[in-house]
C-alpha cells in the first residue's frame, strides 16, 4: 500500500470541524535573496509596499525543525493582495524546512496557510492519518502559534496552520492601529 493509499484509507469522509481548513491567509514563498524579489516585484508588477522583517524578531521566538528547537534567521517580506498575504522567507542560519526547500529547488512556492481557531486539535487529527509536523514556532505577532505540515509527497506542497488568539485579520504583521501592535 501506498503512503497515499495509507493516508485516504485513514481518513474519515467527514472530519471534525476542527481539522477542516476554510480559510486560505498567506501563500509562503522561499526565494534566494528577500531584498531583489521585492524591488522586482515592486518595479515589474507594481506590487508593495513590502513590510520587511528579520526574525526572530524578539527574544521569546521559538523555532521548532523536526521537534528539535534550532537557532534560525530568516528574512522575511510580507504584502497583501486582496484577501490572501504573500510571505517571501529568504533563509540566513540554521536547519529548516526553508532551507531544505531552497537548496532543492533554488526556490518557489512553499506553502498555502490555513489559519485554525485551534491548532492543536488539528495536528492531533491530521496526525491519525500520518501527516506529521516539519517545522514550527511562534508567530511575529504577541500569541501566535504555526505550525508546517510535512505534506509535501502527499500533496505536492507544504501546508501551515496557523493559530491566532481571538478575532484575525489573516495578516502576519500587526498594522500600528492593530492592538496587538503595542505589545
Amino acid at each position: 500500500m501506498t503512503f497515499e493509499e495509507n493516508v485516504t484509507s485513514r481518513v474519515s469522509s467527514a472530519l471534525p470541524a476542527a481539522a477542516q481548513l476554510k480559510r486560505v491567509v498567506q501563500i509562503g514563498i522561499v526565494v534566494p535573496d528577500r531584498d531583489r524579489t521585492t524591488q522586482l516585484l515592486t518595479a515589474l508588477f507594481g506590487i508593495g509596499p513590502f513590510r520587511l522583517v528579520e526574525w526572530p524578531d524578539r527574544p521569546e521566538a521559538k523555532f521548532y525543525y523536526r521537534g528539535v528547537e534550532e537557532s534560525v534567521r530568516f528574512k522575511q517580506a510580507f504584502v497583501q493582495s486582496g484577501a490572501v498575504e504573500i510571505e517571501l522567507i529568504q533563509p540566513l542560519e540554521g536547519r529548516s524546512g526553508y532551507r531544505d526547500f531552497l537548496d532543492q529547488t533554488g526556490g518557489g512556492i512553499h506553502h498555502v496557510l490555513f489559519e485554525v481557531t485551534d491548532i492543536d486539535p488539528v495536528i492531533q487529527e491530521l496526525a491519525k492519518s500520518g501527516v506529521t509536523v516539519l517545522q514550527s514556532g511562534t508567530g511575529i505577532r504577541p500569541g501566535t502559534r504555526w505550525a508546517l505540515l510535512d505534506t509535501q509527497k502527499l500533496l505536492g506542497f507544504l501546508v501551515e496552520l496557523r493559530h491566532r488568539p481571538g478575532e484575525s485579520d489573516g495578516t502576519s504583521i500587526p498594522d500600528s492601529k492593530d492592538p496587538d501592535s503595542k505589545k
